[in-house]
Parts: C-alpha cells; structure tokens; sequence
C-alpha cells in the first residue's frame, strides 16, 4: 500500500513535470516562430531582389516588419536621389514590388523637381504681373540617359529640362507688347538660373485671351 502511494505520487510528479515542460515549450516555440518568420521573409525578399532587380546597382534600406498590415518589406534606394526607391514588400508568403509605379517613372523625382523649380520662381516673379506660373518635367523614362542623370544629380534649374506656364494680365494684345513681356520674362529667369524648354503664355485683356508658345518642341 505504502509503494503503490509512492508510487502515484511519483506519477503525479512526473505528470505535473511533463505538462510544465509542455507548457514553457510552447512558449518557447510561439517565441521562435515569429523570429524564423521574419528571418524566412527576409531571405525571400532578398531572393526576389536578387532574381529580378541585381543588375541595378542600388543602396538597400533596413529591413522593416509593419504590424498594421502583417507586412515584411526592404527598399532600395537610388544611390544619387533617395527620392527614387522602390519598395520590395511580402504580405501572407506573397512577394510585391512598386518599381514601375516608383521607379521607372520616376513619378516622386519628378514632382519634386516641379516643387523645387517652382519654388524658386515664385520667389523670382512675387511682386511682378507674372502670375499662376507652373512647371512641367517629363516622366523621368522619357529624357535620355545625361538628361536623367543631371536630374538626379540635382541640376534641375539651368539645363533646359522642363516647360513652363504663366498668366499675364494686359492692357493691350498688341504683339510687340506681348513680345517685350515674354522677353522679359526669358531674361529674368535666365539671370536667375532658370533655363526651361518651352513656354506657354496666356494673356488676358479684359477677358480676350490671346495663347502665345514657344521654344522646343517636346519629343
């Protein structure tokens, strides 16, 4: 009686011992499982960087985890412009990229090479007659190779890269008149820096609207 006492009692313990050991390996496991995970998707992403994008000589970013949307992604950034990146991203095993919405189009290099230019002449033409001016690059796959690297580059003012528009309010439609006001306008902006490619003026006299372009063509 007294072995058979013994010997449930050692049974409980070697029960209550397994279920401890159960209960921590699966804490241990929950632990791992995340950490493999991310390890997994990361080795993944670099795969698909490597089979579809190696040729592009490119700087990577830091390999981020989004709790929001469950998302492991790397961006590769322009070694000149940060501003142009794409994103590699996995969600749920499956593996996406922006390159073409991003990259090849260069849709954010674009928009702040408009800002930029912009921003300086606005700050040239404040308090002239010169008004609602706007500046227009190209999508960024459509210059030539030495036009996408002085982009990227940063030398956006003075190399004939954009078009541009303004509005001009006159009292006559006379057309050396609207002649002197476009050469004026060419002048200040070239002793300024601001070299474009072509111009688009709208002239308005007391709501006739008279529409003067000019310079290259765009391909």
């Amino acid at each position: 009686m007294y072995n058979k006492k013994i010997n449930q009692l050692m049974i409980g313990q070697a029960l209550l011992f397994g279920l401890i050991i159960i209960f921590f390996g699966i804490i241990i496991v929950n632990e791992k499982i995340p950490s493999l995970k991310y390890k997994n998707e990361e080795k993944d992403i670099n795969s698909y960087y490597e089979e579809n994008y190696s040729d592009l000589d490119l700087s990577k970013g830091k390999y981020k985890y989004n709790k929001k949307d469950n998302s492991y992604s790397i961006t590769y950034y322009d070694k000149d412009y940060k501003e142009l990146n794409f994103t590699i991203k996995s969600i749920n095993n499956k593996i996406t990229d922006n390159y073409e919405e991003n990259f090849v189009k260069g849709k954010s290099v674009i928009e702040t090479c408009e800002k930029l230019v912009l921003e300086k002449y606005q700050e040239v033409f404040k308090n002239t007659n010169y008004q609602n001016i706007k500046v227009e690059f190209k999508n960024l796959n459509k210059y030539n190779e030495a036009q996408v690297i002085d982009i990227l580059e940063g030398n956006i003012y003075n190399g004939g890269l954009f078009s541009i528009s303004y509005y001009v309010k006159v009292d006559s439609l006379d057309n050396i008149y609207l002649t002197n006001l476009i050469n004026s306008f060419n002048s200040i902006s070239l002793n300024n820096g601001l070299v474009f490619n072509n111009y688009s003026v709208t002239f308005d006299n007391n709501g006739i609207i008279k529409l003067v372009e000019g310079g290259e063509k765009d391909e």
